[in-house]
């Protein structure tokens, strides 16, 4: 599958709701599946908490883990938003406020007055900014990283105007579901990765089910190839006595 993964992306969430369970990470959810649409293959989700430190130490671990990494979450304007802060620290930049970008957005936002708007419009150095659609806080993007807004309805917005700048075909996937338990079909799992390396597999058994029920998930950016894969695995399946 290594020669199928092409772009790959880390998801960063940020914020200490998300990490303790007061809220689910439903962002990290909503940005990988939109990423797997966009051709962009998800190798690293993680919820970091607002703690500096380890935002910059995670920052710097997805960085390097991935050709791209999103972020949401941290970007308002009290103490708890850490996260430009925690950006320019991870890549030894500057914070710079746009002047000329606080300004406007303090005329026309009236949820932000000067002190709120310089804030907003606080920057790492050499960051490109983007713009919020919705007319909230703005994101930005630093080298190959993309920081987005915790609120999902503005992170989700700004999302969809990204231009990424290399487009591969989607990352598609199947199911095959089956009334197995998971060993009888380590044999299928073993010779699958042998005949069709074009794909991935997954096996996903529902613990407890009566009758047993085991999900197997096809993944690649390869629509025949997932084709023949899945006829593949039902055939095999068949056989299972």
């Amino acid at each position: 599958m290594a020669n199928q993964i092409g772009l790959s992306a880390a998801v960063v969430t940020v914020g200490d709701e998300v990490v303790e369970g007061r809220i689910a990470n439903a962002n990290a959810v909503w940005l990988t599946e939109r990423l797997m649409r966009r051709g962009i293959w998800p190798r690293l989700v993680v919820a970091v908490p607002d703690d500096p430190a380890l935002i910059v130490r995670q920052l710097r671990i997805a960085a390097d883990s991935a050709d791209l990494v999103v972020v949401s979450g941290g970007l308002g304007w009290t103490p708890d938003d850490v996260t430009r802060r925690s950006v320019a620290e991870a890549f030894y930049r500057e914070l710079v406020v746009d002047l000329d970008r606080a300004k406007s957005l303090a005329a026309t936002a009236a949820w932000a007055g000067d002190d709120i708007s310089r804030a907003a419009c606080t920057f790492p150095s050499d960051a490109e900014v983007l713009e919020s659609p919705l007319g909230g806080v703005p994101g930005f993007v630093l080298r190959n990283i993309y920081v987005l807004p915790g609120a999902p309805e503005e992170m989700r917005a700004m999302f969809d105007i990204i231009d990424f700048r290399r487009g591969t075909g989607a990352i598609l996937s199947e199911t095959v579901t089956c009334e197995l338990e998971e060993h009888r079909v380590t044999t299928l799992l073993q010779r699958f990765g042998e005949l069709h390396d074009d794909v991935r597999l997954g096996s996903y058994p529902d613990v407890g089910a009566s009758p047993p029920r085991l999900t197997l998930m096809l993944t690649s950016r390869d629509a025949a190839a997932i084709d023949r894969a899945v006829q593949w695995v039902r055939h095999q399946l068949a056989s299972i006595d």
